[in-house]
């Protein structure tokens, strides 16, 4: 359904992507945080993290309970950090964002938006742990394969992660392999699994550029965190690549297919 079909539909679609952004945002970094204390991340009860003293609903809206609270727990008056704020507000535009730039309602916005909020989980939990939890990870791989069905021109979508997945994926694990020959670190298996995972939504072009500018910003500033910047990279790229390739973004795949018919 187009985006722009009606003004109500716009502004009611734009507003609820908003709203969605902020209470994954709450969710997602709730949900980080567990997997790294070795909680259980569904059944636990949200707390402070301080008093332990469960929270109620009125703590729990996303932005208005940070506000009216002062940024303190309700129950013991300890300072909650900013940083839950801002996330909250960063993916409720980021959200908006993303929703505008593909303008239409469908799978594959959902998908972009799963794969935004996900990549925030990720990123919170390097910062934190400096681990890459394959929790996220087995959930970005789960989220994909329930969009097969719902996705337009599939052949296309698959053959087009396939392809950056194999590209990439087997790149990595050779650079990793002649590392470890050289007696140097080897690439994270967890980051290999990431990339490779990353790669079957954004596909070859748009994952191109992401990996690319990831790799020059993290060169450039030298910061191990690798996550946070590829989840700005990848935001940049969803936005600008529906704007700028829209549907030519897997146009190559005609080419490569009308090649191998020629031979």
């Amino acid at each position: 359904m187009p985006l722009f079909s009606s003004t109500f539909v716009a502004v009611f679609t734009l507003v609820l992507s908003f709203i969605f952004g902020t209470v994954l945002a709450s969710f997602i970094t709730c949900t980080a945080g567990r997997l790294l204390a070795g909680m259980d991340w569904i059944n636990e009860h949200s707390h402070c993290d301080t008093c332990g003293h469960q929270l109620g609903a009125l703590d729990l809206f996303p932005i208005f309970s940070y506000v009216l609270l002062g940024g303190k727990c309700r129950y013991c008056g300890a300072k909650v950090p900013i940083r839950c704020l801002i996330s909250e507000v960063l993916l409720g535009f980021v959200f908006v964002g993303v929703v505008l730039c593909h303008g239409n309602i469908d799978v594959v916005m959902a998908r972009n938006l799963l794969l935004a909020m996900l990549m925030m989980g990720i990123s919170f939990c390097e910062i934190d742990g400096k681990v890459i939890h394959s929790g996220f990870i087995t959930a970005m791989l789960v989220f994909w394969i329930g969009a097969l069905p719902f996705v337009p021109d599939l052949k296309y979508y698959i053959a087009d992660g396939v392809i950056a997945c194999f590209i990439y994926g087997g790149a990595m694990l050779l650079v990793s392999y002649m590392r470890t020959q050289k007696k140097k670190e080897a690439i994270k298996p967890e980051l290999i699994k990431l990339v490779t995972v990353y790669l079957l939504y954004m596909g070859l072009i748009k994952g191109t550029v992401a990996l690319v500018v990831t790799f020059l910003i993290t060169k450039i500033f030298k910061t191990e965190n690798i996550v946070p910047v590829m989840s700005i990279c990848t935001i940049i790229c969803l936005c600008a690549g529906e704007l700028v390739l829209g549907a030519n973004s897997t146009s190559y795949i005609n080419t490569l297919i009308e090649s191998i018919r020629v031979f």
